[in-house]
């Protein structure tokens, strides 16, 4: 009884107190700037003042060089900048976990996160933008491993950090044949592909990382060193092709490659909006091959003899479309190459990232509160699966060859199956979305690919705050 008062505790109260020891150079700095316009500020209130308090007599020219000038000044302090920030915390609680996980049973764990956006106009359309990000926790992905996830925005680390995540110029052309937009430095290549107007934001859509992403695409580890051209001849179409670091560990950038190009269309079926993207992909970081690890399970090969320098790649596609005023679907799905995985050979052992995965395939929809009334509200729901190799389940058995299931209690009787995955949620928003609550609802079947497991249910809540 006690531990569903605590899953009620999340849903309803998603966050607690926290602190964070942060002196970053550059937030002393932006502070220092802000004094500075505030007082810029008054003085500009307090000229203003004066001349409101003189207009019976007029303004004499002085006053009114004056002003223009302070406000010349002010103008020039501010410049072009655009800067923005949120936060997010998200509490969930599981259900039903306790028999997959050794001596944790069911658990309620937070996280939260920051994001602190500079963006600045340098020239004719060109940008400057950098995105500062950190928080704490890893939610209860480490308790309840899946291959969709259950929380997209958890940071992942036990102790508060903050990092620039990205930090990039851009520069878009405008010619006779169309426009070309070009971005380069540390990027989230995710940004640019694969995008999807119901699921693809864990801030305000769904949480789960298979709602937020194709899971059937092997995206680069990290945000490192990239660049994207978009081409749009026209308001309907765009073709766009992208690079980036597949490790990024920013060491031999060009030896380990992530190449994607996408082509998108914008169109209208019976006057509704919709978009529809295909898109293919490769990862040119080394991969083990999956028939020699199979091998290695029936004892056929030795560990030494497996090949570890196979590349992925996989094709997919991301539809939305409005069905209604106020109701959009979407579908997106893809393949990849399941005779290779992500892992390496160390000695007389192998470490194995994941499962191979055949293909992955998610769809829903959201409809917007104005249906009854409250049109900053949603409601969302989505259904997804990835298909995994199932004949590989011998060798991830092997617990002298693999710990990746080293988390389940009887890991010699795996049988590897596909995961499915649900998720509904309901954003309220108050005070025009600057304020919004989301409670959510998980459930997954054959969490982490294992057919025996038992289903998990998660309940939750996000809290999302935007200055």
């Amino acid at each position: 009884m006690r531990k569903w008062l605590v899953v009620l505790v999340l849903v309803f109260f998603p966050f607690a107190a926290f602190s964070a020891d942060i002196s970053q150079q550059e937030l002393r700095q932006l502070a220092e700037t802000i004094k500075e316009l505030k007082e810029r500020v008054a003085s500009l209130e307090e000229k203003l003042k004066k001349y409101e308090e003189s207009g019976a007599k007029g303004a004499g020219a002085g006053d009114v060089a004056e002003m223009e000038k302070t406000l010349s000044s002010l103008k020039e302090a501010l410049g072009s900048i655009k800067i923005s920030a949120d936060i997010t915390m998200v509490g969930q609680g599981t259900i039903n976990n306790g028999d997959n996980i050794r001596g944790e049973g069911d658990v309620q764990d937070g996280a939260w996160s920051f994001d602190f956006e500079v963006e600045s106009k340098l020239w004719k359309g060109a940008t400057a933008y950098m995105l500062m990000e950190g928080g704490q926790g890893e939610g209860v992905e480490d308790e309840v491993p899946t291959l969709s996830g259950f929380n997209d925005d958890a940071p992942g680390t036990e102790s508060a950090h903050v990092e620039v995540t990205k930090a990039w110029w851009e520069q878009e052309w405008e010619g006779k044949w169309g426009s070309f937009v070009f971005t380069l430095g540390k990027v989230d290549i995710s940004d640019y592909f694969d995008a999807n107007d119901v699921a693809n934001d864990e801030t305000t859509q769904f949480l789960s990382s298979g709602f937020v992403h194709n899971l059937a695409v092997e995206w680069p580890d990290d945000n490192g060193p990239g660049a994207r051209l978009t081409f749009q001849p026209g308001d309907t179409l765009y073709v766009s092709l992208g690079w980036a670091e597949a490790d990024g560990d920013w060491e031999d950038i060009f030896d380990d490659g992530f190449g994607i190009v996408e082509v998108g269309l914008h169109t209208k079926l019976f006057g509704l909006d919709g978009n529809y993207r295909v898109y293919a992909w490769v990862n040119c970081k080394d991969h083990l091959d999956v028939s020699h690890l199979k091998d290695v399970a029936e004892g056929k090969r030795a560990v030494s003899e497996v090949d570890d320098d196979k590349t992925n790649w996989g094709v997919g596609f991301s539809f939305d479309q409005m069905v209604a005023e106020n109701m959009k679907l979407f579908l997106r799905g893809g393949i990849m190459d399941s005779d290779v995985v992500s892992g390496s050979v160390e000695g007389d052992g192998i470490s194995v990232d994941t499962l191979p995965i055949n293909g992955a395939l998610s769809f829903g929809f959201s409809v917007s509160g104005a249906c009854w009334g409250r049109a900053g509200d949603e409601l969302g729901v989505a259904f997804g699966v990835v298909f995994v190799d199932d004949e590989a389940q011998k060798f991830y058995r092997n617990t002298e060859l693999t710990d990746y299931y080293d988390y389940f209690r009887k890991p010699d009787r795996v049988d590897i199956a596909n995961e499915y995955h649900l998720e509904a949620y309901y954003r309220i928003s108050f005070f025009d979305g600057r304020l919004e609550f989301t409670p959510d609802f998980q459930v997954v079947w054959n969490p982490n690919g294992i057919d025996n497991a038992d289903t998990v249910y998660v309940l939750g809540t996000r809290m999302q705050v935007n200055f």
